[in-house]
């Protein structure tokens, strides 16, 4: 049989810009915010009204270094006021639990009002830069901006993003430099990256996806952002609706009684003032901020549970400790589960040379804080390697010997795997973190964790110690533990 193969001709449609050839850095801006609608259509818009639904994973907050983070689900809209650099932002947050919680926040004039379940407060002074940043880096804002400041944009090599090469362009604008890389087929923003310090991750790699690309009025809007950090996603979010136009006035209102103790935006970090608080005999608590350690001082040397938060804590820690004993170092900090939010200051005590206690679990996890890379803001590990001894706890371990020794347990929790517990005999004192946080009134669910860790050790406690919230009768966690 004779077979006729019939090859038909390709159709070949003239492109007014070629999606392969390099362009300079305004030409692609330019491409893009007329890929939006033209440069007029997107500078006539008074404000932007976006409904939307998002996934939020906690990263850093996993069952265990290696599990998947949990994801809270939220719905809610956002307006925002483009001539006015003012913002209504409103959602409804599907907690784990099943709890709804509903929350509003207003941003206008430098300062902010955040309410949670109709209890008002002022935002705090970082919270509203971060929201007037995010306002800044919205693409409409974003590109205008590059377009208006040619001198802040150089050229990137192009990239591969999801299997398609695209052109990059750097934006270096201060606190707002980043990396924008286009469509190569439509002209549009696909992709924003910048790359900050971390406390875990060394050097965390923000990726900001901007895709299917919808009209919203006489301009075309992203209808789904999704961010990712070091290739994990961090959040997935669809805008269900888009619409623009002119702000509501009324929409923006801060009482007076919240304005007038409102603080003003500001990008800094507070000072961090860490306060030695004594428990009891050789026992203190290093206080300040949200965060808590436990100090226990001993013939040789200083142990100091938990490290939370970040390098410059651990610094402020570690400075307070030296001017309260100047004679004894910092033997070794204990690390009391793995969560960013309690572990982002180890790798400040291991780049002064302390060692690390952890759960066995957790052990990988530690080590991989210590090797990783940091160029945005280098330390002594990242100069020398010298990396302090990182040793385990698998079921209990204790730390010196007489009225002094602390004993470190495994507690079993919902909260997290590898949890770790520490007990003072002789102040007959508990302390742990995020299980149970001291106040009023005491969370029935994690006081019956304790008191159920503490019987089956055959602990006799008179007090707990928070690593959040401030110190407990242990009469009252065991009063809270019953059903």
């Amino acid at each position: 049989m004779r077979w006729n193969i019939v090859c038909p001709l390709a159709l070949v449609v003239p492109l007014t810009t070629a999606p392969g050839k390099a362009q300079a850095p305004r030409e692609l801006v330019t491409r893009a915010v007329n890929a939006m609608g033209g440069e007029p259509a997107v500078r006539a818009v008074g404000a932007i009204t976006l409904s939307f639904h998002t996934a939020t994973f906690a990263l850093g907050q996993e069952e265990t270094p290696a599990s998947l983070a949990r994801a809270t689900v939220a719905y809610g809209r956002i307006v925002t006021d483009l001539r006015g650099n003012r913002q209504l932002f409103e959602q409804e947050v599907r907690q784990l639990t099943g709890q709804v919680t509903r929350q509003r926040r207003i941003t206008a004039g430098g300062i902010g009002l955040l309410e949670t379940d109709g209890r008002q407060t002022a935002a705090a002074a970082g919270a509203v830069a971060a929201v007037e940043r995010a306002m800044r880096l919205s693409p409409e804002r974003l590109l205008l901006a590059a377009l208006d400041h040619p001198s802040t944009l150089s050229a990137l090599p192009a990239r591969e993003w999801r299997g398609s090469q695209s052109h990059g362009v750097r934006y270096a604008a201060g606190p707002d430099t980043l990396a924008l890389y286009f469509d190569r087929w439509s002209g549009l923003l696909l992709v924003t990256e910048t790359v900050t310090d971390d406390p875990i991750l060394g050097d965390r790699r923000t990726v900001t996806w901007f895709t299917r690309w919808q009209p919203a009025g006489a301009i075309q809007l992203p209808r789904q952002v999704d961010i990712e950090v070091n290739g994990r996603l961090q959040s997935h979010t669809i805008y269900t609706t888009a619409t623009v136009g002119d702000a509501p006035a009324d929409a923006f209102v801060i009482p007076d009684s919240i304005a007038n103790r409102a603080q003003r935006a500001s990008a800094a970090s507070p000072p961090i003032v860490v306060q030695l608080v004594q428990l009891a005999p050789g026992v203190w608590r290093a206080e300040g901020g949200s965060h808590h350690s436990l100090v226990i001082e001993q013939p040789q040397q200083l142990v100091v549970v938990e490290g939370p938060q970040t390098t410059a804590r651990s610094r402020a820690v570690l400075d307070t400790l030296r001017t309260r004993f100047p004679n004894k170092r910092v033997g070794v900090v204990v690390n009391t589960h793995h969560h960013w939010d309690h572990s982002g200051g180890l790798r400040g005590y291991m780049a002064a040379g302390v060692p690390v206690l952890t759960h066995a679990r957790n052990a990988a996890f530690v080590r991989q804080i210590a090797a990783a890379a940091k160029t945005v803001a280098p330390d002594q590990l990242t100069r020398t390697r010298q990396v302090p001894a990182i040793q385990t706890v698998e079921d209990s371990l204790t730390i010196g010997s007489g009225d002094s020794r602390v004993v470190l347990y495994r507690l079993p929790t919902v909260h997290v795997e590898g949890m770790l517990m520490a007990y003072v005999p002789q102040a007959r004192l508990l302390f742990a973190s995020d299980v149970l946080t001291p106040a009023a009134p005491l969370n029935p669910a994690g006081s019956a964790e304790m008191v159920a860790a503490a019987r089956a050790r055959g602990l006799a406690v008179d007090r707990f110690a928070g690593g959040h919230g401030g110190v407990a009768n242990w009469a009252d966690v065991e009063r809270a533990a019953q059903p």
